[in-house]
């Protein structure tokens, strides 16, 4: 199992609400949904300064690629929702999220792993999305465009 390969981290430069409606939006853009969500205990959450800070997870969903991997194994019913861990940090939010696939040795159940990783890089684009309309609006159009 090697989970630092699985984990994908980014650091959106907004404060967590502001973050979290960010987020949702552009999930909604590459038309993935937010199926439920759930604050994490305080006692799971990170506390470096020994104050705590906001942690919602959301259940990422989308019932096109869950339908594909449940018709082939219902098994794979277990891998869907994607969870990904949204948390304030200081004036950032950091967003994590987990490929399944790529965390355990064995394969998972037939038809899981291709709707899986596809979920997880539309959720990538989403945040890219994100962290790229931030970088404009702190930088300007960049070397190409208007500043």
């Amino acid at each position: 199992m090697n989970v630092v390969s699985a984990l994908h981290t980014y650091l959106v430069p907004q404060k967590f609400d502001r973050a979290l409606k960010s987020i949702r939006g552009a999930l909604n853009e590459v038309e993935l949904d937010v199926v439920g969500e759930f604050e994490l205990p305080e006692d799971m959450r990170s506390h470096p300064e020994g104050e705590a800070s906001a942690s919602r997870i959301l259940l990422v969903s989308s019932p096109i690629l869950d339908f594909e991997a449940m018709a082939l194994a219902r098994a794979s019913a277990v891998f869907f929702p994607l969870h990904v861990l949204v948390s304030a940090e200081n004036e950032q939010t950091r967003v994590s999220v987990v490929n399944p696939t790529s965390l355990f040795e064995a394969r998972l159940p037939v038809g899981a792993g291709d709707p899986m990783d596809r979920l997880v890089a539309r959720v990538a684009m989403a945040l890219d999305c994100i962290l790229e309309r931030s970088d404009r609006a702190l930088y300007g159009e960049g070397k190409y465009g208007k500043n």
